[in-house]
């Protein structure tokens, strides 16, 4: 029994060595505080490669991460950000995974109280431009798709489209509220403005109608609500 004791104990020490290792193995790149919480994002060169939490001294949870290299120190944070994601008071955090243009796409982890673990969120995770909005009670992610189609050897006409959606949470689930959109076609130069409301009975969006703009009525008209994610 005793000789089964010290081998445990062993073991112990040595899985505590291990993971001291290799959270010691990449230099630390950004970090900050919440709640008496210092949430440290860790890598080499400019390359996010894992999160740990500590409290105090005592690592509380850490987790390798893979992200793109294009990400690189990305606004500074090199892509990582503590916020409150679905407004319980407990902090959670994003990662951006990758990044296209204006578009990064985030995987999201939040706080569980009953585990008192963080637990990666399968409806948040995905989703590019992930922005918590605490006086909307709201989480705003954002697209943009391109489309072309080519007629023979001539140049293609294609469409352009910028997308917000707003969602909200409900008995813990995030549920799709509404979305707004600007899409330009080439072909008729012209911008359509879109909003449209989700049905949740039927389970898709319904869109409200849409207003066309001249490039000239697009430049004159306030856009930054659907680019809510620039400084």
């Amino acid at each position: 029994m005793k000789k089964a004791l010290i081998w445990l104990f062993l073991a112990a020490t040595l899985l505590l060595c291990f993971s001291s290792c290799a959270t010691e193995s990449y230099d630390l790149l950004y970090s900050t505080e919440q709640n008496g919480i210092t949430f440290c994002a860790r890598g080499s060169g400019t390359r996010l490669r894992q999160i740990v939490i500590k409290k105090g001294d005592a690592i509380i949870w850490s987790k390798q991460v893979h992200v793109d290299e294009a990400v690189g120190n990305l606004n500074g944070t090199y892509g990582f950000a503590v916020t409150d994601l679905n407004f319980d008071g407990h902090p959670d955090f994003t990662v951006a995974e990758s990044v296209d243009g204006e578009c990064a796409t985030y995987r999201c982890w939040l706080y569980n109280t009953v585990r008192d673990s963080y637990i990666e969120s399968e409806e948040l995770s995905g989703l590019c431009n992930v922005q918590a909005d605490e006086e909307l009670q709201a989480v705003f992610s954002f697209s943009h798709t391109y489309e072309a189609e080519a007629y023979g050897e001539a140049s293609a006409a294609y469409s352009e489209c910028d997308r917000a959606t707003k969602y909200v949470w409900e008995n813990g689930e995030l549920i799709p509220e509404m979305y707004v959109s600007i899409t330009y076609y080439s072909e008729a130069k012209r911008y359509c403005y879109e909003v449209a409301s989700y049905d949740r009975t039927l389970g898709k969006f319904i869109e409200s109608g849409d207003k066309w703009l001249t490039p000239e009525e697009y430049e004159k008209t306030d856009m930054s609500f659907l680019y809510y994610y620039r400084d």
